[in-house]
């Protein structure tokens, strides 16, 4: 007789891989049979992750098409099952999954666009936190350059060798009405944000970018200044952290952690 665990290792094994018949056999037979049963579990749990990812990653859907959209994510499904209970956690490993797809290779932008969708998806519904106000003391009489800031929890970089911000807005408008992409147009460089319960980028400039990246690495106002400012001698962080202040963007700031 096997153990609970036993028991229990089995059956999520037979949902995972897609085989009822493993674990049909230690379910007490009714009507309908055990396998029956099992079957309807095992394609409900593959139908509903299928549609959360398809949630989550809609333009993705919408540059590979629906057939090759469901079985991508019938693959991942089986490759990474859920290790959270939340639905809107999961699909994190999606996009580096679409990046090493043999079948998704000649879509190069794809992962990237997909990096973009799961930060989204993150901004929207992280917890909120309160945000440095303007009239901060320590704002003003030119105290603002000290150690400790720290984004709002909702934000996110995305960095891409493509248009991926701009791949994602023509996705929100008709097919007929789309634009024409060229892949050539530039790189991206975003701020993910959720501010007053919507969800936004900024399209940031490469010294900003670098800034930011350094800031969220290490929470070190002092050390992300001193990084950026190498790959641009000219840098001043003022206008970009007026901008983030002004718009709520900021969560803390303090002694550095």
């Amino acid at each position: 007789m096997p153990t609970l665990h036993e028991l229990q290792s089995r059956f999520a094994t037979a949902i995972i891989d897609g085989d009822a018949a493993v674990a049909a056999g230690l379910v007490a037979e009714d009507a309908p049979g055990a396998a029956a049963r099992l079957g309807i579990y095992l394609n409900h749990f593959r139908v509903t992750l299928i549609d959360t990812l398809a949630a989550v990653f809609p333009v993705v859907q919408a540059l590979v098409g629906d057939p090759f959209f469901q079985a991508a994510a019938r693959r991942y499904v089986r490759e990474t099952p859920p290790s959270q209970p939340c639905l809107f956690a999961y699909g994190d490993g999606f996009p580096a999954f679409l990046e090493r797809l043999p079948e998704a290779r000649a879509l190069v932008y794809l992962a990237d666009v997909a990096r973009l969708e799961w930060a989204i998806n993150e901004a929207w519904h992280v917890p909120d936190d309160a945000a440095v106000a303007e009239e901060d003391p320590r704002l003003v009489a030119g105290h603002a350059l000290q150690p400790g800031f720290r984004l709002h929890p909702s934000c996110r970089l995305i960095a891409s060798r493509f248009p991926a911000g701009r791949i994602w807005q023509v996705h929100q408008e008709a097919c007929a009405d789309r634009e024409a992409i060229d892949l050539e147009a530039g790189e991206a460089r975003l701020l993910v944000h959720r501010r007053q319960n919507e969800v936004g980028w900024i399209d940031l400039p490469p010294a900003e970018f670098d800034f930011l990246d350094h800031l969220t690495a290490s929470g070190n106002l002092d050390e992300a200044l001193t990084l950026a400012c190498k790959g641009d001698g000219d840098f001043n962080p003022m206008p970009l952290l007026m901008t983030l202040i002004e718009g709520g963007l900021i969560s803390s700031i303090g002694a550095a952690p």
